[in-house]
C-alpha cells in the first residue's frame, strides 16, 4: 500500500468515525464541584430517578460475567454483586441476560454506566469537555446502540 491510499484510507476511517460519532445521543451538565467525571455523572442521574451500576466487576455491571465465563471468580462476588445481577435478570430474558454479559466482557469499549429507569437499560459513556471519545465507544455504539440505547454525557466544570 503506497502512502496515497494509505492517506486515503485515514480519510475515509475519520470520516466515517466522525459520522458515527454524530449519531451518538450527546449531552453535557455544568458542574462546579470537582472530581471524577464518573462519580460526578453517576450522582447526576440517581438524581435523576435511575439506577445507576459503573463498568467495573466488582460493585459495577460488569460482574455479570461470572454467571457465564468468570465463573471460577464466583466466590469473589459481593452481596452487592448478587443483588446487581438479580436485578439485571428481573428486566430481561436469559437469552438478554446472557447476551449483555457477553457484550461487557471486554472492558475495551464498555461504557462507563449502565442506567436502569422504568425497567429499561441504557449505556452512558462520561467524559470531561476536554476528552475525546476513542473508537472503542463508537464501535460499542454501532454493534449495540439499536439494542441498548447509548449515548455520551459530557461534564464541564465551571
Amino acid at each position: 500500500m503506497d502512502k496515497l491510499e494509505k492517506l486515503k484510507l485515514f480519510a475515509d476511517f475519520h470520516q466515517l468515525f466522525q459520522y458515527e460519532l454524530s449519531r451518538i445521543p450527546y449531552h453535557e451538565i455544568e458542574v462546579s464541584q470537582k472530581g471524577k467525571a464518573e462519580q460526578i455523572a453517576e450522582d447526576y442521574f440517581k438524581q435523576k430517578g435511575y439506577e445507576v451500576y459503573r463498568s467495573k466487576v466488582n460493585g459495577g455491571y460488569r460482574c455479570i460475567g461470572v454467571e457465564f465465563y468468570w465463573q471460577e471468580f464466583a466466590s469473589k462476588i459481593t452481596v452487592e454483586d448478587r443483588l446487581i445481577i438479580q436485578r439485571l435478570k428481573q428486566l430481561m430474558s436469559k437469552e438478554e441476560f446472557k447476551e449483555l454479559a457477553y457484550m461487557v466482557k471486554d472492558k475495551n469499549g464498555t461504557p462507563d454506566l449502565l442506567l436502569i429507569k422504568n425497567n429499561a437499560i441504557s449505556f452512558v459513556e462520561v467524559k470531561f469537555n476536554y476528552e475525546t471519545i476513542k473508537h472503542s465507544t463508537i464501535e460499542f455504539y454501532v454493534r449495540y446502540g439499536e439494542r441498548w440505547p447509548t449515548s455520551i454525557l459530557r461534564v464541564i466544570v465551571k
